[in-house]
């Protein structure tokens, strides 16, 4: 491939990386000011890279001079947003310098591309391999100025700032930012020393390529360390088959080539020798992939892939143990409030022994309330006991009409507090589930509770059931707040929530269960007006 050429190809994939790095960060963070400067600040790059391939293919000089202009627009604005995005990112905060590299980019656009004043560049002349190219006027040296000083001072922000950083994390993204950013920018350099008639070699033209390998690298920031404060989550086998289906390509490609060198050297035509080549290859291919593969798993998950399936199952563990600790809280609160109740009737009873230790009636009513209250209280000990056990789950038959009922009353202190009226229709005529009562437990903890919080000021819980086509579907909904629709498609994904102080694992964690209990769960919600949860079991 000739140079021109390899100048066409990194401009296309300087204009498509830019760009797609510059939307899928806006879209990672719309809200964010950082990440809106880098995604303008891509696509200013993208622009460049676009239009300075439309120059180079022009039929005319005229078309390229217009083009060659057309493309100052966005380059005039490369320096001005690099330099504020990145005077953001480490919180350099001097708006007056900000607005005035603003108000330069601004004029030089002007002078540029709109009054196309020949003191910066008069006309598009052809330079080595190019045939449209932009000659520098008498003033292009304060353009130059403008973007080497801007550019400069970013690398001196991210300099001092990474050098000084304590926090590890924002350290490596700050000099990965940096080493990123002064690798893209060897590529500017005969940009602009061309325009002067100097050409640099290898720079020109395979200086450009650096602008790809500047985005690959601030990707790799952004999935390893965060960058911009973007958290990305990698399934690995979309990043195998990727590059797995890379390497077969390049795989194809070398064998074609290959057989094209064999029979232009040998000038043989026999397809056992290109059978031969296939295999040869193919041999390799196999210890390539698995090579490939392990150095996916180091460089970017950082561990071999059995590791991270033990530690996937670790947190996965730990989440549901945590979400069961918070539930077993809930409900010994409220199994506290029960337990005062047959204490208080031993109590009572107690009091009265002196006095009627003679009295046979008495005696025997005692014994009575004794063992009944002590079993209360020791069944309830062991309910407790029995739900905060870490177990896998044991399916047994299960009425869940008397579960809830059970599982509101243990509630109905904190219910009354918030003032939350309820009630509870029972409809599925005496159907049994095949599940862990524990497990169902926690679940209709986690949906009462979560319909409480969403009713700060009172509202009505209602608590249905009804037989279905071999199912039970549970409903509990709420008069709250309801959910954001933009929200409600993620609510089962662990770590996402409405609440300020919550950690987004109840619902997940409540997903969970019901699917191993080879059920389904969905939530209806209209904000303002309140949720609804639907659970169906089997």
């Amino acid at each position: 491939m000739t140079p021109f050429y390899h100048h066409l190809t990194a401009l296309a994939l300087i204009g498509i990386t830019c760009f797609g790095l510059g939307i899928f960060v806006l879209l990672k963070n719309p809200t964010g000011l950082t990440q809106r400067l880098f995604s303008i600040y891509s696509a200013s790059v993208a622009w460049w890279g676009i239009w300075e391939l439309l120059c180079q293919i022009s039929p005319n000089e005229a078309i390229a001079v217009t083009r060659l202009r057309i493309e100052y627009v966005g380059v005039c604005f490369i320096p001005v947003l690099f330099h504020h995005m990145v005077a953001r990112l480490v919180d350099f905060r001097q708006p007056c310098l900000i607005r005035a590299s603003y108000v330069l980019g601004s004029a030089f656009v002007v002078l540029i591309a709109f009054l196309r004043h020949r003191s910066f560049l008069p006309d598009a002349v052809p330079i080595s391999y190019l045939p449209y190219w932009g000659r520098a006027g008498d003033l292009y040296f304060l353009f130059i100025a403008f973007f080497s000083a801007l550019v400069l001072h970013a690398y001196y922000l991210l300099w001092r700032n990474s050098s000084r950083e304590v926090h590890p994390l924002k350290r490596k993204q700050l000099r990965y930012l940096l080493i990123s950013s002064v690798i893209s920018y060897v590529a500017a350099i005969p940009e602009f020393s061309l325009k002067f008639g100097i050409q640099i070699p290898f720079l020109h033209p395979y200086g450009l390529y650096s602008v790809p390998i500047y985005i690959v690298l601030v990707a790799y920031a952004i999935v390893q360390f965060k960058l911009f404060d973007i958290e990305v989550v990698i399934r690995k086998s979309l990043v195998y088959s990727l590059l797995v289906t890379l390497m077969t390509v390049g795989y194809f490609g070398l064998v074609y080539g290959i057989e094209q060198t064999f029979k232009t050297t040998l000038g043989y035509k026999s397809f056992w020798i290109s059978l031969t080549a296939f295999a040869l290859m193919a041999l390799l291919f196999q210890p390539i992939k698995i090579a490939v593969q392990r150095a996916v798993d180091w460089l970017v998950f950082r561990s071999t892939q059995e590791h991270l399936v033990k530690k996937l199952e670790r947190l996965e563990e730990q989440a549901l143990q945590a979400e069961k600790f918070k539930a077993v809280s809930t409900l010994a609160a409220g199994m506290a409030h029960e337990i005062k109740n047959p204490l208080t009737t031993l109590k009572i009873f107690t009091e009265y022994i002196p006095e009627k230790r003679n009295d046979p009636d008495f005696l025997q009513k005692l014994h009575e309330v004794y063992t009944t209250e002590i079993n209360r209280i020791q069944n309830i000990v062991k309910d407790l006991l029995e739900f905060s056990k870490p177990r896998p789950p044991e399916l047994k038959p299960v009425d869940i009409g008397p579960l809830i009922a059970s599982t509101v009353n243990l509630l109905s202190g904190d219910l009354l507090h918030r003032r939350v009226q309820w009630t509870i229709d029972c409809q599925h005529n005496g159907s049994v589930l095949h599940a862990d009562a524990s497990q169902l437990r926690q679940v209709l903890i986690n949906l009462i509770q979560n319909a409480a919080d969403a009713m700060p000021k009172g509202g009505k819980l209602s608590i249905a059931t009804q037989a279905i086509n071999n199912h039970i579907e549970l409903t509990v909904s709420d008069t709250g707040s309801g959910i954001p629709a933009a929200l409600l498609p993620k609510i089962f994904d662990p770590f996402v929530t409405t609440k300020p102080d919550g950690n987004g694992l109840g619902l997940a964690v409540v997903y969970s269960i019901i699917q191993s209990h080879r059920g389904s769960i969905r939530a209806d919600s209209q904000p303002g007006c309140g949720t609804t949860f639907t659970v169906s079991l089997p």
